[in-house]
């Protein structure tokens, strides 16, 4: 087959397995709300975590989905997904993600556009661990779709930058539809969207293991939404935060509306920590020839 003819392949089993885990899901959750008594068709939802929990949990099946597809019809090994490795990548993973965000909140706060306010001491742990594992969840189906199944189908027939590219195109355009505000902001979005899914890609690729890209992921989503109480994604946090901080007024600096994943300071440590992943790994084929 020829390798364009592979990518559009690919790309259209990939949104048929996005649109068919999204469609199974919905229905699942549809019909446990009206188990529970409820009419979720109606807007009869609710209150509380319960209703926000339900679809970052509901990301269960597009793993298990895409596992499927990969096992039945592309008949691969689960190694050959990514889990090449021990799930201690996880770990290094989850450094990354508190490095990354540390260094870019830091920076927010270093050019005024938000500052640090308390630490709460009201801290609801058992809300706490549902919502980790909501975002281990979420960020793992992401990265098992993206960095699992494109990424790693793409790499045997075609160029590895056409592979990361074709791959991070899957990986931005379910997020465009959460894309809100001024212009500048939008852009910045997508551009980072685009360097952190290529950090990912180069992380899986050096490292040979998808659980690292699961970590970082994960964990980003989980410390910044509900640690930092900060958007996530354009959504607002999923509570005032762990840490509490005083956004300023939005800037290209923190991020508008969108949240810090679209501040400029966010392009300059994400285009830095892509650069360092790329160098290393070059110079890793160098070495060793691989």
């Amino acid at each position: 087959m020829q390798k364009v003819l592979f990518v559009i392949k690919k790309s259209i089993q990939f949104f048929l397995i996005y649109m068919i885990s999204a469609i199974i899901g919905e229905g699942v959750i549809i019909g446990i709300l009206a188990a529970m008594g409820y009419d979720p068709l109606h807007g009869v939802m609710p209150d509380g975590n319960f209703a926000q929990l339900m679809p970052y949990y509901g990301f269960t099946l597009f793993i298990l989905i895409t596992i499927l597809f990969w096992k039945l019809i592309e008949k691969r090994s689960i190694k050959e997904l990514g889990f090449t490795k021990s799930v201690s990548g996880y770990l290094e993973g989850t450094l990354f993600a508190i490095v990354i965000l540390g260094v870019i909140v830091a920076g927010v706060c270093c050019t005024n556009g938000m500052s640090f306010n308390t630490v709460s001491h009201n801290i609801n742990y058992q809300e706490c661990i549902l919502w980790f594992v909501a975002f281990l969840i979420q960020g793992s189906a992401e990265e098992v779709m993206c960095r699992g199944f494109m990424l790693q189908s793409l790499r045997r027939k075609v160029s590895l930058p056409v592979a990361i590219t074709v791959s991070s195109i899957a990986f931005v355009v379910p997020h465009i539809l959460s894309l809100e505000g001024e212009i500048s902001y939008v852009i910045l979005s997508i551009i980072n969207l685009f360097v952190v899914s290529g950090i990912f890609s180069m992380l899986v690729i050096r490292n040979n293991n998808l659980w690292i890209a699961c970590g970082l992921h994960s964990i980003w989503n989980f410390v910044l939404s509900y640690v930092m109480g900060l958007r996530l994604s354009g959504s607002e946090g999923s509570r005032n935060g762990i840490i509490i901080f005083n956004v300023g007024k939005p800037s290209i600096i923190n991020g508008g509306t969108y949240g810090i994943e679209s501040s400029v300071v966010t392009s300059i440590v994400l285009v830095v920590v892509l650069v360092v992943l790329v160098a290393g790994y070059k110079g890793q084929v160098k070495r060793h020839g691989i």
